[in-house]
């Protein structure tokens, strides 16, 4: 205690000295302290610390210690307040603690976040459970419901249109009758356009989809508004918005599909003027304004189809996606095969500016080097004719290079120029439209006689003539071969201000030297993926050869292994911008594997990569090594959307409203259903009758008329008493009984606002939709036939023949109610019937055709 005492005003060494004093008395307790007491005192010796660094860096920041010290300590302690109250005592601790760097814990705790945010969002989204395997299984669902969903269109469309339809197309009488004795007739029939104003809504129905131009529509069609439901202008471009005009005021609406990159409508036509035969001189005939311009000037509301995968090569597509669509087509590479993309051949010819009329304008060697090669191309393909067409830039060269064609003698030649779809020989402004597997292009112009290219090729040179080009080198699905008797260069584009020639220019050269030598688009600037270069180091490093981002247009394969032999697609920032499922999952591994032929197709899910890398590097690596498929015949780009699908086996369903047949009374069937009778029983005597209304006797009466409405109700008044009075043994019914009889029908049952009919009382009168059918034999005059059935018998008459002329309706009405003639009784009675039909809109009047309406 004494030393305690006086040890806080002792030195160290002193005060441990008066501890040892204290501890040399005689307690046996003593002996371990006093042990202690003599280490502590050594530490005290300088002598002991000889050249300990511990001791040196004591004495070194002797001066900061103090006041200093414990103010930068206590600053520390506030800078890291935010982490404790921010719930990161254990970053904070590592600070304090000195075993997280200062300098380094602003990136510490950023990466921290970042790791602990992919946590949270990966948890959240569900993406730590992520299954490879159970994803690609659920986009191989969605692509094959689509699949099966598209196909099923193709039989339930038609199915829908035949229920749609609403007449028989069987019917003999009405306006379908008189249109079938208009169609077989030998001659003296009505002209088309008779026949379209006559029984046009008729047609329609019976052909809803009709493939018309714009000058048979105006000129066979009447001038109906809404006549048609959605007008559809393919290849706008080519449309002179006086033709439009008509075809759009007859819809109800209107789409224009088109590329205003193509071909605008021209008046040689009109004028017989070849636009090629003055080539270079004033009397060229002008574009002219088509609707597809007009519809983008005024700004109409538009869509653009991005999507391209008709190419089996991307250069093929790459010059006018980089010239005329700003970059904005997604094309699809394709794997490095033989005839496929553009290629230049030089050709030793002339072009005749001057001489015989059979080679004025040509260019002989250029065409005979083109039809070589077409015959080439043909005796390569014994089985069936190659997918073929020549483009030229003039009338002559396309006349003569089909002259060659047809004097070569081959059948197999001759026959496929007259195949609509087999090898063709068009000009610039005749091509658009048309497709090949190959097109040879022809340029037929050369250097004259001083060895100068002149600047004069026809249509080119005129303002739109890029828009020809644009078209001429897109018509080829595999492979275009452009033959040529000048070199690029000579081509003086710096001479001009014609745009097409500038872009002639740059065609030829890409076709010579590959496209590196078109403009990078904005679409298709290289962006620096880290995910991507990370997997491609790693498959590197295992030795698979690796291309990355391969690909000319915004849609780019993420890598490539081997030799072209796996294009692998990642789900990075590309593929998620995609905005449907099918344009992300299902889209690009159909073109890639279907159209283009690539062996194989992996994908590498972020996911996935994140928790096992080297599953993903063994799946990717085995698939570059794995022995390539057999080979398949490739499909065409059309093979994209499901084959036809036959119709399933099994009857084919009328159309709907005239076929039907009601169930009965209590069915809302649309027609023809046939009546039934009540049976007549014995009820009871007469005295039954005679006894009303007296309790027992009205109660058996009541349930007679309940249930004689129940068999034939809608029923009318008069049948209704006299089949009542029958069943009591009363043949015959006078007034008074029948107001006896009738003044105990049940509550329950409904009466008619139109005359004295009973109806069930599950039945809307206003509702009925329904008919009975009269069978031969069975007493039901026409008189106790309810107005509103002999109203629905004329709607549904009317539907199967499109329409019927009153006393021919009339006919057909009495017809079905078992009637012959149409005397003066059964035509009041149905004349009645047609005015509560046209009140009530069952039935409507157009001149002097009555059609069915909407009740």
């Amino acid at each position: 205690t004494e030393a305690g005492a006086s040890g806080p005003g002792m030195n160290g060494p002193e005060w441990v000295g008066a501890v040892r004093a204290t501890l040399a008395g005689p307690w046996p307790e003593a002996g371990p302290v006093r042990e202690a007491a003599t280490a502590a005192a050594a530490l005290f010796d300088p002598a002991g610390w000889g050249g300990d660094p511990l001791l040196e860096r004591w004495r070194a920041t002797a001066a900061d210690r103090g006041a200093r010290a414990l103010e930068h300590w206590l600053d520390l302690l506030r800078f890291t307040e935010p982490l404790r109250t921010a719930g990161l005592t254990g970053a904070r601790a590592a600070v304090l603690a000195g075993t997280l760097d200062p300098d380094g814990a602003r990136q510490a705790f950023e990466a921290g976040l970042a790791a602990a945010s992919v946590r949270e969002r990966l948890h959240a989204t569900g993406l730590d459970r992520f299954d490879r395997v159970a994803h690609e299984r659920s986009i191989a669902r969605f692509v094959a419901a689509s699949a099966a969903a598209r196909a099923h269109l193709a039989t339930s469309i038609p199915r829908q249109v035949l229920q749609r339809r609403g007449f028989d197309p069987e019917a003999t009488g009405g306006r379908v009758g008189g249109l079938r004795r208009q169609l077989g007739r030998q001659r003296g029939g009505m002209r088309i356009r008779e026949l379209m104003t006559e029984y046009g809504d008729v047609i329609t129905r019976a052909l809803p989809c009709v493939l018309v131009s714009p000058e048979s529509l105006a000129r066979f069609f009447p001038a109906t508004a809404g006549l048609f439901d959605i007008v559809v202008f393919d290849e706008a471009s080519q449309v002179r918005v006086a033709d439009a005009i008509g075809a759009m005021g007859r819809a109800r609406s209107v789409v224009v599909v088109g590329d205003s990159k193509q071909l605008p409508p021209t008046s040689v036509a009109e004028s017989g003027t070849d636009p090629e035969a003055g080539a270079g001189e004033d009397d060229v005939v002008p574009d002219e304004e088509s609707i597809l311009t007009e519809c983008v000037q005024a700004r109409v509301a538009s869509h653009r189809l991005s999507w391209h995968y008709r190419s089996r090569d991307e250069a093929l597509i790459a010059f006018s996606n980089a010239h005329y669509y700003d970059g904005a087509l997604a094309t699809f590479p394709a794997p490095a095969v033989a005839g496929t993309g553009v290629s230049l051949v030089r050709v030793d010819g002339r072009f005749h500016r001057s001489g015989p009329a059979a080679t004025l304008r040509t260019n002989p060697a250029e065409a005979e080097a083109v039809v070589a090669e077409i015959v080439r191309r043909f005796a390569a393909s014994p089985d069936r004719a190659p997918s073929l067409g020549v483009v030229t830039f003039n009338l002559q060269q396309r006349a003569y290079v089909e002259g060659l064609l047809r004097d070569t003698g081959d059948p197999r030649l001759v026959e496929a120029l007259e195949d609509a779809d087999g090898l063709f020989v068009k000009n610039l402004e005749n091509v658009q439209g048309d497709e090949r597997d190959v097109v040879l292009f022809s340029t037929a112009f050369s250097p004259d006689e001083r060895g100068v290219l002149p600047l004069n090729f026809g249509p080119l040179n005129r303002s739109g003539g890029e828009r020809r080009l644009n078209v001429a080198v897109t018509r080829a699905r595999r492979q275009v071969v452009v033959f040529s008797s000048f070199a690029p260069e000579q081509l003086r584009t710096e001479e001009t201000a014609s745009v097409g020639l500038r872009h002639l220019r740059t065609y030829l050269e890409m076709a010579a030297r590959g496209p590196d030598v078109l403009p990078v688009s904005t679409t298709r600037r290289v962006r620096r993926d880290r995910h991507r270069e990370e997997v491609a180091a790693r498959l590197r490093e295992r030795g698979v050869p690796v291309r990355t981002d391969v690909g000319l247009s915004g849609f780019a394969l993420d890598l490539v292994l081997g030799d072209d032999r796996v294009a692998v697609l990642l789900d990075g920032p590309e593929w998620s911008s995609r905005l449907t499922a099918r344009d992300r999952d299902a889209l690009p591994r159909e073109v890639l594997v279907d159209v283009l032929g690539w062996p194989a197709v992996e994908r590498v899910w972020l996911p996935d990569w994140l928790r096992d890398p080297g599953s993903v590097l063994d799946r990717l690596e085995a698939a570059a090594l794995a022995p390539p498929p057999p080979a398949t015949a490739a499909t065409t780009p059309a093979d994209i959307t499901p084959a036809d699908t036959a119709p399933a086996a099994g009857p084919t369903p009328g159309p709907a409203g005239w076929a039907g047949a009601g169930a009965g009374p209590g069915a809302g069937g649309s027609a023809g259903a046939v009546f039934v009778p009540w049976p007549v029983r014995e009820l009871g005597g007469v005295d039954t009758l005679d006894a009303l209304p007296a309790r027992e006797a009205a109660r058996a009466v009541a349930a007679a008329l309940g249930e004689v409405v129940a068999a034939e109700g809608p029923v009318h008044a008069d049948r209704l008493a006299r089949l009542v009075a029958a069943g009591f043994g009363l043949s015959r019914v006078v007034g008074s009984r029948r107001e006896a009889i009738l003044r105990h029908v049940p509550a329950g049952v409904r009466r008619d606002d139109t005359e004295p009919v009973l109806w069930p009382a599950e039945l809307d009168p206003a509702a009925w939709t329904g008919f009975r059918r009269t069978p031969e034999g069975v007493d039901r005059p026409l008189e106790h036939v309810p107005l509103r059935e002999i109203g629905n018998a004329m709607a549904a008459l009317t539907t199967a023949a499109a329409g019927m002329e009153r006393d021919e309706l009339f006919r057909a009405a009495l017809a079905v109610f078992g009637g012959r003639r149409v005397t003066a009784g059964p035509a009041d009675r149905l004349t009645a019937a047609l005015a509560l039909g046209l009140r009530t809109g069952c039935l409507t009047r157009t001149g002097d055709q009555i059609h069915p309406g909407t009740p």
